[in-house]
């Protein structure tokens, strides 16, 4: 990736959380893979800010296992391991779950909307064979869901524990996940969702959260040993 991007300076107020965000989401979307030095000196000027708030936001990633600081090398992007996606499935299912149980009670009308509207486009996606597409909006279904809550301390949580694995995803790719069979899985949760019935949603939703589980792992476990080589020979 390019990094020199001059129309990316961040203006003065909140810096360090400006680029926390910045960087955080571009770890995750994949744009810094593993093992990749972060250099200081590029950021800051990249970013038009002092080595203090970039310090800063090196400390938060490194604090949500996304950087490593290493003595004489600084801010290295950390290689996701199984370990890594194990206790976060665990907690997106329970929270997933309870979201879901949440949303059919509290749930408004225009983000039951949403989430139908999210769902067609992913079926649109899958129709035209635009993979990039059909995935994003796969994430963002879920994410409406969790939204739809209405239970901020929940969406906050959810958020924090999805970071790596969808960060896996968007490293190594799900490929043995067929995409008409995430779109009929979807469809079992979602009509029942739309209708309020939460029994049936919940059934199937948490069926489909264990599958996303069981896909991350084996996506990972066999992605996963190649970056991990590569980052030792740097």
């Amino acid at each position: 990736m390019s990094e020199h991007e001059p129309s990316s300076i961040i203006p003065r107020q909140s810096l360090q959380a400006e680029v926390v965000n910045r960087l955080r989401a571009e770890i995750i979307e994949g744009k810094w893979q593993p093992g990749a030095r972060l250099q200081e000196r590029v950021l800051c000027e990249r970013f038009g800010v002092s080595r203090s708030p970039l310090r800063e936001a090196f400390h938060v990633l490194a604090g949500e296992n996304l950087l490593t600081l290493l003595p004489n090398r600084g801010a290295v992007v950390t290689s996701p391991t199984v370990t890594d996606a194990e206790q976060p499935s665990d907690l997106m299912v329970l929270l997933g779950t309870h979201a879901l149980e949440l949303a059919r009670d509290h749930a408004t009308k225009a983000q039951l909307d949403e989430i139908s509207r999210l769902h067609q486009a992913m079926r649109q996606a899958m129709e035209s064979k635009d993979k990039h597409a059909f995935y994003d909006l796969n994430n963002r279904v879920h994410r409406a869901i969790v939204q739809a809550s209405n239970n901020a301390p929940l969406i906050r949580c959810h958020e924090m524990v999805t970071r790596q694995l969808i960060r896996i995803q968007n490293l190594y790719g799900i490929e043995g996940e067929a995409r008409e069979d995430a779109l009929a899985e979807h469809e079992k949760f979602i009509v029942p969702l739309l209708k309020r019935d939460k029994a049936r949603a919940l059934a199937q939703f948490s069926k489909h959260l264990r599958t996303v589980d069981k896909m991350v792992h084996s996506r990972l476990k066999a992605a996963a040993p190649a970056p991990a080589r590569a980052a030792q020979g740097r």
